[in-house]
């Protein structure tokens, strides 16, 4: 048996230890000799026309760059591309999602989902090289509303913003032209770029999920609030209520528990203080465990926040329920 070809190997090295027919067939390999290698279990087939070494650690790519490599120009989506692309609350569901031409039938294994339409435009096809042929980061987006919560795609827009580099009137440029009465999801993107927060953009889930949840209760929070302490220097608060000097931090990073990064967070919070804010912390191990709990606690400090700011007068006319008008 002839040792394989080290452009061939390259070639394989390249693209996640996938093999195809035409990379064969330009090393000079017969078919005859493709089929020796798989009956001697240096190869396996993962769909026709493309290969992978049996030694190679298991890789999902190497099953997107077979799916890729199918005639009709398949393109990873979903899921699939939501991984490609780093976002969170992908999961891993063991499958390859694609978008696939009208009426197209890509394979019969059961790992491939299609999603077939010819509603994608040519800028959101990119070859990210390697065989692979992935959703731009705005139509990645979009296509995840059919498989993500409501809670989930928030997140996924934020981050998409946030890191990705897109920006809202890219989402929207996608969302638009997929507007009609079956695709309900497409309109659920729209929705939800049209309700994002004043300020910035939250930087992670659990941000924007408090977010969220402050202003669904009346707190008008501004993500992302970046102002100036004196003698420490420009910070950057989570979330914030200027009017009233409150802000909030959402500790869910491993540094924040460090002893470390606990001295760090008091030192910027009693530069905040002598500043004359306020800064209420929650952790993201109390959001997982009892949300709703922690949320209360957040809403119950702001709301006494609020009422150590308002004028003597109205704090008076609270605490005897009586009208300022009243007490004039």
């Amino acid at each position: 048996m002839r040792s394989l070809d080290p452009v061939l190997l390259a070639w394989s090295a390249s693209h996640h230890g996938t093999i195809s027919s035409d990379a064969f067939r330009a090393a000079g390999y017969s078919l005859e000799q493709v089929k020796r290698l798989v009956s001697d279990h240096m190869i396996e087939r993962l769909l026709d026309g493309t290969y992978r070494f049996t030694g190679a650690p298991p890789d999902e790519w190497a099953r997107c760059v077979a799916a890729c490599q199918r005639p009709g120009q398949l393109v990873l989506a979903g899921p699939t591309a939501g991984r490609w692309w780093g976002f969170r609350r992908m999961g891993s569901d063991l499958t390859v999602h694609v978008i696939a031409p009208p009426a197209s039938h890509p394979s019969v294994e059961p790992w491939i989902s299609a999603y077939r339409t010819a509603a994608i435009a040519p800028a959101d096809i990119i070859d990210v090289g390697g065989g692979l042929r992935v959703t731009s980061v705005p139509r990645t987006v979009v296509d995840l509303s059919r498989f993500l919560s409501v809670l989930d795609l928030r997140s996924v827009i934020d981050q998409a913003i946030a890191e990705k580099g897109t920006t809202p009137a890219e989402i929207m440029r996608v969302v638009e032209p997929l507007l009609t009465p079956r695709r309900r999801w497409a309109r659920t993107v729209g929705e939800l770029v049209a309700q994002r927060p004043a300020g910035g953009t939250p930087e992670s889930h659990w941000e924007g999920v408090v977010i969220r949840e402050l202003l669904q209760r009346s707190v008008p929070v501004e993500a992302q609030f970046s102002t100036v302490l004196p003698g420490f220097g420009r910070v950057r608060f989570d979330g914030a209520v200027p009017a009233v000097r409150w802000a909030v931090e959402i500790d869910g990073h491993g540094e924040h528990f460090t002893s470390d990064g606990a001295a760090r967070d008091a030192e910027r919070d009693a530069a905040a203080a002598a500043d004359g804010w306020l800064v209420t912390r929650v952790a993201t191990p109390s959001l997982m465990a009892d949300q709703a709990t922690a949320i209360s606690r957040v809403v119950s400090a702001y709301r006494r926040r609020a009422a150590d700011h308002l004028p003597m007068r109205d704090r008076v006319a609270r605490a005897t329920h009586l009208s300022s008008e009243e007490l004039e």
